[in-house]
């Protein structure tokens, strides 16, 4: 048997020169403009904020965020359309939208952006002009569920017109009804709820000799509340340049490898923004023209893709007072479903715990 003394020795030797890797310019990424959007038809949403340092500890997101800049989007022809901050909730910190209407394919678009800095100057940012690309249809936008326990998987699907490579980006939102389980007139029993997709989703048909993509969107656990009654996914669809894509890729695979010594600094994600006062500052963010192609699905209760969690239980006064006394009156503020008969939990009640009251406009529900 060989002596383990030579390899301990030398895993002391290797531990003994690790120390912690800053990347040589790690502070001069903080701070840095960051563009995330696309030039589309009918709207466009451009979102700013500002760059973090890696190692900072962040207490409050909402001052990397930029709410008082003025972003239009401009034509060649010399047109130009402001947008609006779009703040209506704390989602959608730093988003502007802008009423781009019809996209003319032969003319072309760029954003342009206004920023108040802390000097009483305003800089004045712009992004590359560039022709709207054609996106092809959706073709159709599924779901799968293979079985009890597992996960309800939305796929999307499409396919280049002429086989060529196509490169596309996703994104989507979502809205969904939720009940309360038991009636009250004290409480709202009827509530919706929202989300929208976080991250980006890419994908590229380079590989594929057909030119055809199938996606999954998002996957969503059986027990999600969300399919509880009834649920709606909105996904729009747009077709990159391969530049884009290829910049959007390198964002993506930063994002997953961020705690790795061998992932790219922020300051390598070089896009197609600049700075019209100064061309050497730099801007991360590629703001891409293209059209929008639309695809909706609802999923209903019916078709059972949901697993409902534990129901709520209902006890009676005098097993509350037998089984758990106080602590089960002080955690469940009991509710009388039916006086001297039963008492549930408040949530089992009252569908705000699960959603709000407002119900969007064109909800197909009417009650």
């Amino acid at each position: 048997m060989k002596s383990p003394i030579p390899t301990l020795i030398l895993c002391l030797i290797l531990c003994s020169c690790i120390t912690e890797y800053l990347p040589p310019d790690i502070d001069t990424v903080t701070g840095i403009l960051v563009v995330d959007g696309m030039i589309t038809d009918d709207e466009t949403v451009i979102k700013l904020s500002r760059s973090i340092n890696l190692l900072e500890r962040i207490n409050n997101w909402s001052k990397y965020y930029i709410n008082d800049a003025r972003v239009y989007v401009e034509c060649d022809d010399e047109t130009s359309i402001e947008g609006s901050p779009d703040l209506h909730d704390y989602i959608n910190m730093g988003h502007y939208l802008i009423k781009t209407g019809k996209l003319d394919i032969n003319k072309q678009y760029r954003i342009k952006i206004e920023i108040d800095e802390s000097d009483n100057k305003t800089s004045v940012y712009y992004s590359d002009f560039l022709y709207p690309l054609k996106t092809p249809e959706i073709d159709s936008l599924y779901y799968i569920k293979r079985g009890i326990g597992y996960a309800v998987m939305i796929h999307v699907e499409t396919q280049s017109p002429d086989k060529s490579e196509l490169y596309c980006r996703w994104s989507y939102k979502e809205d969904w009804e939720v009940h309360a389980e038991y009636s009250s007139e004290r409480f709202p029993y009827y509530c919706w709820n929202k989300g929208y997709n976080p991250s980006l989703l890419l994908a590229s048909s380079e590989n594929n000799f057909d030119g055809k993509l199938n996606v999954r969107i998002t996957g969503l656990a059986p027990r999600n509340r969300r399919f509880s009654v009834l649920y709606r996914i909105d996904v729009n669809q747009n077709a990159l340049r391969k530049q884009a894509y290829d910049y959007f890729a390198n964002i993506q695979r930063n994002d997953q490898q961020i705690s790795s010594i061998f992932a790219p600094i922020p300051s390598e994600l070089r896009g197609n923004i600049y700075c019209e006062s100064d061309p050497d500052r730099l801007v991360i963010g590629y703001v891409d023209v293209s059209l929008t192609s639309k695809k909706r699905m609802y999923i209903p209760r019916s078709a059972n893709v949901y697993e409902p969690v534990s129901p709520c239980m209902v006890a009676t006064a005098q097993q509350l007072n037998l089984q758990y006394e106080t602590d089960f009156i002080r955690i469940l503020q009991y509710y009388e479903l039916v006086p001297n008969v039963g008492y549930v939990d408040f949530d089992c009640v009252n569908c705000t715990y699960w959603g709000t009251e407002d119900k969007p406009k064109d909800w197909p529900n009417d009650y």
